[in-house]
């Protein structure tokens, strides 16, 4: 339990090696109630790790009003971030759509807790991602009667690229996120920020097709 002999070479390497010990806290010792009581940042990433699949996470809402009301007045806004990237791993576990995710740690550094708890939706990722292809194919029919099914796909991937800068995240985890590769998604970042804050899908695209970025 001490992280010195977790160390590969700790024996030589000693002297120079942080020595504390880890503490391990059972989690099935504690009812959701008893985390609830704790009423602070740690009960919160506890509630979440007990949580054996995604579906569970709706059971949530009824947390006491009191409880997020505490979070959302008293955490500050660096521990905010801190708990909405640990919670996102703690999701990403449990093989919570990414979509799903966002919208979870958003609401957590926007101090909504009780929000984050009611919009959560439980289902399957792979469902997920199937009715986003089938979304994807649909809204490229409409909107790219123009250009074709080709067109309205890119439209639909520039939109929700679009949809993760609003969120500020990065072009790496915006790639990640739609699982497509990084030079697909770099152009469309690239001219997004260049429009600054109104982003107008169709106007990146005109300008990927005029610079023939496939």
């Amino acid at each position: 339990m001490n992280f010195k002999d977790r160390v590969f070479l700790s024996d030589v390497l000693g002297d120079y090696i942080p020595s504390f010990n880890y503490l391990v806290i059972l989690l099935n010792q504690y009812s959701k109630q008893d985390l609830i009581e704790k009423n602070d940042e740690l009960s919160l990433i506890f509630l979440i790790n007990q949580l054996q699949s995604f579906s569970e996470f709706h059971d949530l809402k009824d947390i006491p009003k009191e409880y997020t009301e505490h979070l959302t007045e008293d955490t500050p806004d660096y521990l905010l971030k801190i708990i909405g990237k640990v919670i996102a791993v703690l999701l990403h576990k449990l093989n919570v759509p990414d979509e799903e995710v966002y919208e979870v740690t958003d609401q957590i550094t926007r101090r909504k807790f009780s929000m984050m708890f009611d919009n959560f939706q439980a289902y399957d990722v792979q469902e997920t991602r199937r009715v986003s292809r089938e979304e994807g194919r649909l809204e490229g029919r409409i909107e790219g009667e123009r250009a074709g099914r080709i067109e309205g796909e890119r439209l639909h991937l520039i939109k929700q690229v679009i949809k993760r800068i609003e969120l500020q995240y990065s072009v790496n985890q915006i790639a990640e996120s739609l699982l497509e590769p990084l030079d697909i998604i770099q152009p469309i970042y690239d001219i997004a920020l260049q429009q600054g804050s109104d982003y107008d899908a169709n106007l990146i695209l005109d300008e990927l097709n005029s610079k023939n970025i496939q």
